[in-house]
């Protein structure tokens, strides 16, 4: 079984999708991994919202086959990450679900806790993640929180795509799923669409 990644916003029309497509596009080709996405209030069916499909595109991401999908319990019992775009979701999912504690952060929580993590593979990360989180002082909701860019200017949806690609490169180097990792042992760029 691959690991799993699951991203989690409100609507799944902006931000999971970006950043699930962003994983997608830029996780080796050869890395053993999967990533998924849902909303907790999502618009079951609905393509990715326009300014948020804009600002992908700019960045040669195709958004066309994305269709919103409501979170469901059992899409985060058999995920091994699972990465929020607010405070607010992870501690719904968490509420919902205790056992989850362990491998659910925000997306920034996740990536700002790398300098902590240095496990020779992504179980091993999301472990060091998990116990890290004490040595981390508690932050403000800006900096644990993705905007939501739903029905904005194009340039609002583009610096939030500007945003989870941080998050989205810091993951996949902690995980050890991006190109750099997966190949042969040795550094290589990113390949940026």
């Amino acid at each position: 079984m691959p690991f799993s990644v699951l991203y989690v916003c409100t609507g799944n029309v902006c931000r999971s999708p970006m950043a699930e497509l962003l994983f997608r596009a830029w996780a080796d080709p050869r890395a053993d991994v999967s990533v998924h996405s849902a909303g907790m209030q999502a618009l079951v069916g609905r393509g990715i919202d326009g300014s948020s499909a804009s600002a992908l595109g700019q960045l040669g991401i195709d958004t066309s086959q994305h269709r919103g999908k409501q979170f469901e319990p059992w899409m985060a019992a058999e995920a091994d990450l699972i990465l929020t775009a607010e405070r607010a979701h992870r501690d719904a999912l968490m509420t919902e679900m205790p056992p989850i504690f362990r491998r659910t952060f925000t997306m920034k929580e996740f990536a700002r806790l790398a300098p902590y993590v240095n496990a020779p593979d992504a179980a091993g990360t999301v472990a060091q993640a998990s116990a890290s989180r004490a040595q981390v002082s508690n932050v403000g909701l800006e900096h644990d929180d993705v905007a939501d860019p739903f029905k904005t200017a194009v340039r609002r949806a583009k610096t939030v795509a500007e945003e989870i690609t941080e998050n989205v490169r810091t993951t996949l180097d902690m995980l050890r799923f991006s190109p750099r990792y997966v190949s042969a042992g040795r550094p290589m760029p990113y390949r940026v669409p």
